[in-house]
C-alpha cells in the first residue's frame, strides 16, 4: 500500500506553547454546520457524523486503491454574530452556548469526487437520513497566529488572549473565524491530556 501524508501535517507539528506566525495553504474538508458550545448534543452528534464519514472514506481508498492515508483531526471554526470587537473575542469564547460553529475533518489528497461522495452517500444511509448532513469545502487560511493549548476546553480563553496579545504586539489585525484543531480530543482522553491547536486569522490588509 502507499501511504498519502497530510499536507497540513507539517504545521500542526510546529505548533507550540508560545504564539506563532504561521502560513496555512487550501484544503479540501467534509464540514457540517451548526449553533451551540462544544457539549451540546447537536455539536457531539456533528463530530460523530463527521468521523464515521472519514472512516468510510479511508475504508474505500484502502479497499479499491490500496492507499493508505492517516486519521484525519476533528477542526472546528467558531464565529458570532453579529461579530464582536476583537478585544471581546477571547473573553466571550468560555460561554460558546450562541457562537456558531463549521465542524470539518480534512479529507485525504488521494480521494477523488467520486470518493467523497461515496463515503457522505454511506454515511447518509448508516444515519437513515433521506438528506446529507455532510458537505465539502475549500478552505484557505492563509496567515495565521497558531499556538498549542494544553487542557479542555475550559481553560482556552488564556490562550486565545496570548494569541489576540501577539497580534497586537506586532501591529496584526485578527480577521476571521477562530480555528480549533482537536490533536487529543478531551472526548477521547482526560482533560489534563487534551491537546488542541489555536489559530487566529491575521488581516490581509
Amino acid at each position: 500500500m502507499t501511504f498519502d501524508p497530510s499536507p497540513a501535517l507539517e504545521v500542526r507539528h510546529a505548533a507550540t506553547d508560545r504564539p506563532t506566525i504561521v502560513v496555512i495553504a487550501e484544503r479540501r474538508l467534509l464540514a457540517i454546520d451548526g449553533v451551540g458550545g462544544p457539549s451540546g448534543s447537536d455539536y457531539r452528534l456533528a463530530a460523530d457524523t463527521l468521523r464515521a464519514a472519514v472512516r468510510q472514506l479511508r475504508d474505500r481508498l484502502a479497499r479499491e486503491r490500496k492507499i493508505t492515508t492517516r486519521q484525519g483531526i476533528l477542526e472546528t471554526a467558531w464565529w458570532m454574530h453579529p461579530e464582536l470587537p476583537a478585544e471581546e473575542l477571547a473573553d466571550a469564547f468560555a460561554d460558546r452556548s450562541r457562537w456558531h460553529w463549521q465542524q470539518m475533518i480534512e479529507v485525504p489528497e488521494q480521494a477523488t469526487d467520486a470518493d467523497v461522495d461515496g463515503a457522505i452517500a454511506d454515511t447518509r444511509g448508516g444515519a437513515g437520513r433521506a438528506e446529507p448532513l455532510l458537505h465539502v469545502i475549500r478552505l484557505t487560511e492563509g496567515r495565521a497566529a497558531q499556538m498549542l493549548h494544553l487542557g479542555g476546553t475550559s481553560t482556552m480563553v488564556g490562550t486565545l488572549r496570548a494569541l489576540f496579545r501577539l497580534l497586537a504586539s506586532s501591529g496584526e489585525r485578527p480577521h476571521g473565524h477562530i480555528h480549533e484543531l482537536r490533536v487529543a480530543d478531551e472526548a477521547d482522553v482526560p482533560a489534563g491530556r487534551a491537546r488542541s491547536i489555536l489559530r487566529v486569522p491575521i488581516a490581509s490588509d
